[in-house]
């Protein structure tokens, strides 16, 4: 049986694009994973690369120095002696350098993978390349699933500009033109690799699986909205709330969040408290998502363009909206427009300010959401993992051949 390694820099049992791929390849073939943390799913091998533990989602109700101290899990020495190196290798452009610092544990696992012999390595992100590329053999192919456009990932920060971006350039140039295959999310993602480095990103979009229910019908007097997904300062997710103070009685928003940043987090726990229409509700694991959200009318994501990928994204939650047969209430994100406009499935308002999307909200009625949901029904027969699994079997045998 062949062999395949998947690299994570995520954790795979939340992250859907690896844990998806993993699933569509596991019986097939010999698979392995790598990834920050230890990885249990049945036939698969799991090697863990950062023994330092992600921060817990409940991470809101400690202090924000605790959760950083839990972090680093009390090897406050070694922390220190990692950000003081990557400060030096940043100041001298040792950018490889400052990139294995990222990866505490990597290098270890360099003997024991090369030594597996894998026919294909696929890196789920940039700065695994590097580890790829160190245990591939003569004939192992490289594909990469480049979800973001990782030289302006994070552009609206200027941390990120003084101490990632340049090390995401290195990796551009360093490796992209060297594998096999690359493949991204949106049109826009695709478009830029293209332009700035001559590569044919292949689009796969974000697709959840497939789901055989039907659209839920409205109750009396009340538009259910939910949106989910990351607090994120970049994301401007404070405006979603401000849209609640524009909207007539009829509407309601449920949040369900994942805690990425504290301190943001906070200012939108308050921001909740202080509207009656607006809700916090517990997050459920990936995979039920899609049936989580079936009950709600409209699935709501405004995210104004603060940087490259967010003014290109084409994320799953929009999919699982879909494929939750709900109505769609975007801003005007040119990828994400593409789509609903496409299947007639949601409302696109003016611009990114919560004023325009609530004059369009505010013109819905029940049979028009019911027709949107109808619309979405439609959409989500072709837009699911199903069709991306086909797809990336292909790939994956012209690779391997």
């Amino acid at each position: 049986m062949k062999k395949i390694l998947i690299l994570c820099n995520v954790d795979p049992n939340t992250s859907p694009r690896p844990n998806r791929m993993i699933h569509w390849l596991k019986d097939e073939f010999e698979v392995s994973v790598v990834s920050r943390n230890e990885f249990i799913m049945a036939g698969v091998t799991s090697y863990a690369y950062n023994p330092v533990p992600l921060l817990k989602r409940s991470m809101h109700k400690v202090g924000y120095i605790k959760s950083i101290l839990q972090k680093v899990n009390g090897d406050y020495f070694g922390a220190l002696t990692r950000v003081v190196l990557r400060f030096i290798n940043l100041v001298l452009r040792r950018y490889e350098e400052v990139n294995w610092l990222s990866m505490v544990g990597a290098r270890t696992l360099i003997p024991k993978l090369a030594k597996e012999k894998f026919n294909l390595i696929i890196s789920h992100d940039l700065t695994l390349l590097p580890l790829a590329f160190q245990v591939k053999g003569k004939s192992t192919k490289v594909m990469l699933d480049a979800r973001e456009y990782y030289p302006r990932n994070l552009d609206d920060s200027w941390v990120w500009r003084v101490t990632k971006k340049p090390v995401n350039i290195h990796l551009c140039n360093a490796y992209l033109k060297i594998c096999d295959k690359v493949i991204t999310v949106s049109p826009g993602l695709s478009g830029e690799y293209k332009r700035e480095y001559g590569i044919d990103a292949e689009i796969i979009m974000s697709l959840p699986s497939r789901q055989d229910f039907h659209p839920t019908p409205l109750l009396p007097g009340v538009i259910r909205m939910i949106h989910h997904g990351s607090a994120n300062p970049s994301r401007k997710t404070e405006l979603m709330l401000e849209l609640m103070d524009y909207l007539d009685d009829r509407f309601t928003l449920d949040l369900m969040m994942l805690v990425t940043d504290v301190v943001y987090w906070n200012k939108i726990v308050g921001m909740a408290k202080k509207r009656a229409n607006v809700c916090i509700v517990p997050s459920v694991p990936m995979p039920k998502i899609v049936t989580t959200i079936n009950q709600y009318d409209i699935g709501l994501f405004l995210v104004p363009p603060t940087n490259f990928n967010l003014e290109h994204t084409l994320p799953n939650k929009l999919f699982e909206f879909i494929q939750a047969r709900l109505a769609v209430a975007i801003g005007p994100s040119v990828d994400m427009k593409t789509v609903v406009e496409k299947y007639e499935c949601g409302i696109v308002s003016q611009d990114f300010s919560p004023q325009s999307l609530a004059q369009e909200l505010n013109k819905l009625d029940n049979d028009k959401i019911m027709a949107l949901k109808q619309k979405s029904h439609q959409a989500a027969l072709a837009l699911n993992a199903e069709t991306n699994g086909i797809r990336i079997r292909e790939i994956v045998a012209g690779l391997m051949d």
